[in-house]
């Protein structure tokens, strides 16, 4: 095995245990509540099956990451006609991998979605919280707490730290951003 696919798998198995030992302790996971399943597709899409039917949503414009490697539903809400659907999206910086630039590299996005009855997208807003292409990182991605999320991630091309809001008791408001200048005596 090449030292860059080494790298890579590691990095996976990394991110697989981090991810499932930094939740914290919940008795159902989202997608056993709201009784739909998910997964990737393709590069750049996920599936949602709801009761039974499957839907194809194309990402592509929402996420940096060339080829989705991970995916789940942190909420999804029904209000009136419309559904709202947020989603944390990790994948590959760079397809295929290599032991180059962000070959092993990974980029997250935090995804907001309002769909109609027919699950076509109406609107979407996204962050980008982890990234080997720009200096963007956070500390803990997105934390849900009840039925908010909140995501604190820095900026440090622009040396702005971006708070990311989500209530899912007001859907419709979709991801809320705060920002705030970065101190100086924090800079790395």
């Amino acid at each position: 095995m090449s030292h860059g696919k080494a790298a890579v798998v590691l990095l996976l198995l990394c991110l697989a245990w981090t991810g499932a030992s930094g939740k914290p302790a919940v008795a159902q996971s989202p997608a056993a509540k709201n009784g739909i399943a998910l997964r990737t597709s393709g590069r750049r899409a996920v599936v949602v099956r709801e009761r039974g039917r499957a839907h194809v949503l194309d990402l592509s414009k929402h996420i940096e990451a060339m080829r989705i490697e991970d995916a789940s539903e942190l909420f999804l809400a029904r209000r009136g006609e419309f559904i709202y659907l947020v989603l944390q999206v990790c994948g590959l910086s760079k397809v295929p991998p290599d032991d180059r630039q962000c070959g092993a590299g990974i980029e997250c996005d935090l995804v907001w979605l309002k769909l109609d009855g027919g699950w076509h997208e109406r609107d979407a807003k996204s962050e980008r919280y982890e990234s080997c292409w720009q200096p963007i990182t956070s500390d803990e991605g997105p934390k849900v707490s009840g039925r908010r999320l909140v995501l604190v991630l820095d900026d440090l091309h622009d040396w702005v730290r971006r708070e990311v809001d989500y209530d899912a008791d007001r859907p419709e408001e979709g991801l809320t951003f705060k920002f705030w200048a970065i101190p100086k005596k924090e800079a790395p």
